[in-house]
């Protein structure tokens, strides 16, 4: 991967992370749990492929604004319910401003179950370093994860 890719990829994947940051920013962490346990209930009920399809396109994914994505195990976005420019974008050698691996940690982490991971990003409004935790489920019966992401208080 070219540097330029690299910035490109990074540079969509942060929109992954908050796409409207001012108003994801108000979202809690029980938020972004709920979200995700919502997503992964939705995969669960009707398969991954029409479930990406659900969050792509409705409005009950959108809730506090926050960006619901699906991801699969290699780092490629299936779904963003904010951000359509990020799907079918490859995101695993994705790193945050401090050098971090952090899409890398998000798939260890759903690997496992669920969990929170903590990142650094540029929010692309306001340009400001700030600090996120993504919370991350495994999607059930798919070698993806759900994610969703606030901005720590």
């Amino acid at each position: 991967m070219t540097h330029f890719t690299r910035r490109i990829t990074l540079a969509l994947f942060v929109s992954l992370c908050s796409t409207l940051p001012v108003h994801a920013a108000n979202a809690s962490k029980d938020d972004a749990r709920n979200q995700a346990n919502a997503a992964a209930a939705q995969i669960k009920k009707v398969g991954l492929e029409q479930a990406v399809k659900d969050i792509n396109g409705g409005a009950e994914w959108k809730a506090k604004e926050m960006n619901v994505n699906v991801v699969d195990f290699k780092g490629v976005v299936l779904a963003s319910s904010l951000n359509e420019k990020l799907r079918g974008k490859d995101t695993l050698e994705s790193k945050d401003p401090s050098g971090k691996a952090f899409v890398k940690e998000f798939i260890a982490t759903a690997q496992k179950g669920e969990g929170w991971v903590d990142y650094q990003f540029i929010n692309p409004v306001s340009k400001k370093l700030e600090e996120r935790s993504m919370f991350v489920k495994r999607a059930p019966g798919a070698e993806a994860f759900v994610a969703v992401a606030i901005t720590k208080q």
